[in-house]
């Protein structure tokens, strides 16, 4: 299941993937008395459940309504019991055992449910039951909220409801008791009792529709192959049905699937599915494994998730109409749905035997997207794109409080934890890392060899990595191992070296760390290098591995001393550069021109981590996203964007900030203007994808005058008619004419959400809400996330928006502290479930001066303590202020005097030691 967002939105695309009333309540029972029951209350597991009895097989039905908020279900789950137990335990949360009943052999008994810790629900038995095969069934209710987005759920649209699923990580056990964790794969088969006028779908083809005496349907699906019960999903409403082409070499029957009358919206998705199935069966030379790929669109869902047979993904990424479609939306489409149909090998044809492994799940769909883009969709830059998804991991690495990818999983939290930007970013990363110096194709034999050995079970990071290394006939555990079992990354330094014996680079490596972050003692990797150098009028590549804290690498096609050296071939490697300043010095006078685009991008991505550490001053940085802010190349100037941290409003002080505003109106205006609000016929996609980013910051960041008037102008004509604005650009033209919106602007908004039906529509408009910079606005924009007929799953949005803003984060923050019980407390009537609270912390990231950071510790300490993943995520929170902090000390005169000078462009320069 992909993050869709990047890191600044992240906190808050992790808390509404979780919004919702107060998560239910631990299993209760309600069962006959039994003289088989036992009468002592039996110890609870910790963590995870025995393994003397596990599931060979569950027989599910569900009758559900999706008007009506509970539901009911029957399930039989067949056990191989080999150790006899007094006790048979699983998971449950939130569910009402009606009756249950154990058999065995000729036996059959009831038995009573007892609730054990976390959620543990046990059945203790007066006399234990023998090795070998018995059967549990259990009749029990459940609940699909209305204001959840995961377990079972309930969603409204226009005068339909619908009911849809998500069970990643432990959420199946709000609706099956069951054995929920990823090591118990077996087979399921799924029987649904709905309502007329409605349909259910689920992993499996249909075997049988039958009406039932009360008018309504019972929907009968195929057994499933074995799946862990976190990949089982389910829809019921009145959907309709888009036919696309039978994918794959065995023909599967493909299906878009939208709300009642929305198959128009689906072309787009209908029309690429098959396609990427085909590419990616080309891979892996294994055939989908499957019966049916089903793709459902599902409403306010965080992203998107692999269920095989019935992928989900959220309808706003999913579906479009289109007159109303954008690149940006299709591509985003694309590369998610590779994401996603990579993990039917990945995960589901071979599942992860624990969550410590989740990287085998998460971080090889995220390291397949670009691989299978970039030969599929070959303009769309994924080389580039995958530069700029390490660059984003590196930064979530530079924390201390980072998890390293293969994280031990020793509590609940770590299991909500471990859905980052470390497992899916910075695994993809090492991954890229790997295949390069192994090569393309030995790397994907040692893939193939591994699907060959473990298809349709499960497998551990050991049984990838033997794979590989008896591929490769190199120990890429050793390896690999060191980025897999260690938090943190490598800033190689690299400096050119000459004599007679001929050219080399002398290498060394320490911790990268950022300014604020103290170091946590010596660390050392098995870095890949891969040197790229001239050598006399083309140029070479050399690699080697960089063991211990210092090696040389001959260049030994330099016949001379070569020009330049760039030590991060293709920006494959997962690393920091730092050149000395004559090897830096030379590539700025030789080199640049030479470089890729992909390491044009990975030099910018490092002269920016340099800054923040504080081993280039950031007047210099600055200087060259001025330089290169005009730069013909799209992925160059969206890379240069990225060393605006360094001018963050809250690295300045308030006087300031208008400093700030000019340089980036003067820096980034002229062309923005040029773009304009409007494509113009003829245009490349570049242009069209570099349009909302440039306007977007000229006129809401940089306050451009031409820009700010002609934004509020388009916004009240979208108002009235939503043609007016081009698709790609109605979230930006909304924006910018918020950010100086006036109160009769928010009341006209405000009262626009309230009335508005369309989802799409008013997210946007919530969106615009989320733009508001006046304090007394913002308050009233929060005031929307209580008020009765709007989803708070969408309205929250706003309280992390208001939270990035300068002007605003104390309101966010006083929002959040002032409403927490409100928010996430134990009261049934709290908007927002249990797991929402451990990523409230986030409402602070933004703050950069040691007395908020008290304020934070002080209010959210104990309660993160108490929360699913908080205090980790608090503990990170804390952390990205103390280097905002270290950073402001550090070069907030630097960008102050770059500000006042208005430096004049110069040439780009190499990120050199000082």
């Amino acid at each position: 299941m992909p993050n869709l967002l990047r890191p600044a939105a992240l906190a808050a695309v992790a808390l509404l993937s979780a919004c919702g009333a107060r998560q239910n309540p631990p299993a209760t029972a309600e069962p006959p008395p039994s003289a088989h029951a036992a009468t002592a209350t039996p110890q609870s597991p910790k963590l995870r459940l025995p393994t003397e009895v596990r599931p060979t097989g569950y027989t599910v039905e569900l009758t559900l309504d999706p008007k009506v908020a509970t539901f009911q279900g029957v399930v039989d789950i067949d056990l191989d019991v080999t150790k006899p137990v007094s006790v048979v335990w699983l998971h449950a949360k939130g569910l009402t055992v009606r009756k249950a009943t154990l058999t065995q052999g000729a036996s059959s008994f009831d038995v009573t449910a007892v609730a054990g810790e976390e959620d543990f629900l046990g059945f203790p038995l007066a006399k234990a039951l023998a090795t070998g095969p018995a059967k549990l069934r259990i009749v029990y209710d459940g609940l699909a909220s209305e204001k959840e987005t995961n377990g079972a759920f309930r969603v409204n649209e226009g005068d339909d409801w619908y009911v849809y699923t998500q069970f990643e990580p432990v959420a199946a056990r709000r609706v099956f008791p069951s054995f929920d964790e990823p090591g118990f794969k077996v087979p399921w088969q799924l029987t649904f009792h709905v309502p007329a006028g409605t349909v259910a779908v689920t992993n499996t083809p249909q075997e049988s529709e039958e009406a039932r005496p009360d008018g309504g349907r019972t929907f009968r699906f195929a057994r499933t192959q074995p799946l862990p019960s976190y990949l089982i999903a389910f829809g019921v409403g009145p959907f309709d049905f888009l036919p696309a082409a039978d994918a794959g070499q065995k023909k599967v029957k493909t299906r878009i699937i939208t709300p009642r009358g929305r198959t128009d919206e689906g072309v787009y998705a209908a029309q690429v599915t098959p396609e990427i199935l085909a590419a990616l069966e080309d891979y892996f030379g294994i055939p989908y494994p499957y019966e049916k790929l089903d793709v459902l669109a599902v409403p306010l869902l965080g992203g998107a998730m692999e269920h095989p047979g019935l992928v989900t993904f959220n309808s706003r990424f999913m579906l479009s109409k289109p007159a109303e479609d954008s690149l940006g939306r299709q591509r985003a489409f694309s590369e998610t749905q590779v994401h996603e149909l990579a993990h039917q090998w990945f995960g589901n044809l071979v599942t992860m035997q624990w969550w410590d492994d989740l990287w085998l799940n998460e971080a090889f769909a995220s390291w397949m997207t670009p691989r299978i883009v970039e030969t599929w969709r070959p303009t769309w830059d994924a080389p580039v794109e995958r530069v700029h998804d390490r660059a984003r991991a590196l930064d979530a690495d530079s924390l201390l409080s980072a998890r390293r990818i293969r994280q031990p999983i020793e509590s609940a939290n770590d299991i909500h934890n471990a859905f980052d930007g470390i497992t899916y970013g910075k695994g993809s990363a090492v991954l890229s890392m790997t295949e390069e110096w192994l090569g393309r194709d030995v790397f994907r034999r040692g893939i193939q060899r591994y699907f060959r050995k473990h298809a349709g079970g499960n497998a551990t990071a050991k049984d990838f990595l033997d794979a590989v290394s008896a591929e490769s006939g190199k120990d890429v555990t050793g390896m690999l191992g060191t980025f897999l079992d260690q938090s943190g990354a490598p800033l190689v330094t690299a400096s050119l070296a000459c004599g007679a014996a001929g050219a080399k680079v002398v290498l060394t490596q320490k911790r990268y760390l950022r300014l604020g972050t103290q170091s946590p003692g010596p660390q050392t990797w098995k870095v890949p290098v891969c040197v790229k150098y001239a050598a006399g009028a083309k140029e070479a590549r050399t690699c080697a591995l960089l063991e211990g804290e210092r090696t040389e690498v001959a260049l030994p096609e330099a016949k001379a001393c070569p020009a330049w050296v760039f030590p991060n071939a293709e920006g494959a490697g997962y690393f920091r550069v730092q050149l000395d300043t004559d090897a830096a010095a030379m590539l700025a006078k030789s080199g640049m021109q030479k470089l890729s685009r992909t390491e044009r991008v990975t030099f910018l991505t490092d002269v920016r981590a340099l800054a923040l550490a504080g081993a280039l001053p950031a007047a210099d940085a600055l200087s060259l996203a001025r330089r290169m802010a005009n730069d013909p190349d799209r992925v160059v100037t969206l890379a240069s964007l990225d060393l605006l941290e360094l001018v963050s409003s809250r690295l300045l002080p308030d006087d300031k900030l208008k400093d700030r505003a000019r340089f980036l109106r003067e820096t980034y205006g002229p062309r923005a203007r040029q773009l304009g609000f409007t494509p113009r016929k003829g245009e490349n996609e570049d242009t069209r994808l570099l349009r909302p980013r440039l306007v977007r910051l000229a006129g809401r960041d940089g306050r451009d005058p031409k820009l700010l008037a002609e934004a509020r102008t388009l916004a009240d004509t979208w108002l009235k008619d939503k043609r007016a604005v081009a698709p790609e650009m109605v979230d930006v033209v909304l924006a910018i004419a918020a950010t100086e919106g006036d109160a009769a602007f928010q009341e006209k908004l405000a009262a626009a959400v309230r009335g508005e039906k369309d989802r799409r529509t008013r997210q946007y408009l919530i969106g615009a809400l989320s733009n508001f910079t006046d304090p007394e606005l913002v308050k009233k924009n929060l005031a929307l996330v209580f008020e009765k007929g709007l989803d708070p799953r969408e309205t929250v949005w706003m309280a992390f928006a208001a939270s990035q803003g300068l002007r605003t984060q104390d309101v966010a923050f006083d929002f959040v502290t002032k409403n927490y019980d409100r928010l996430v407390g134990s009261s049934p009537e709290a908007l927002l479930p249990e797991e929402a609270a451990g990523r409230m912390a986030y409402v602070g990231s933004n703050f950069c001066d040691a007395g908020k950071r008290q304020q934070m510790a002080d209010f959210f300490t104990e309660r993160s303590a108490k929360a699913k993943g908080g205090p980790r995520t608090l503990a990170q929170v804390l952390e990205i202020v103390d280097q905002c902090i270290a950073l402001k000390q550090a070069q907030g005169a630097s960008v102050e005097s770059f500000l006042a000078q208005g430096a004049t462009p110069r040439p780009p320069q190499a990120p050199a030691a000082r």
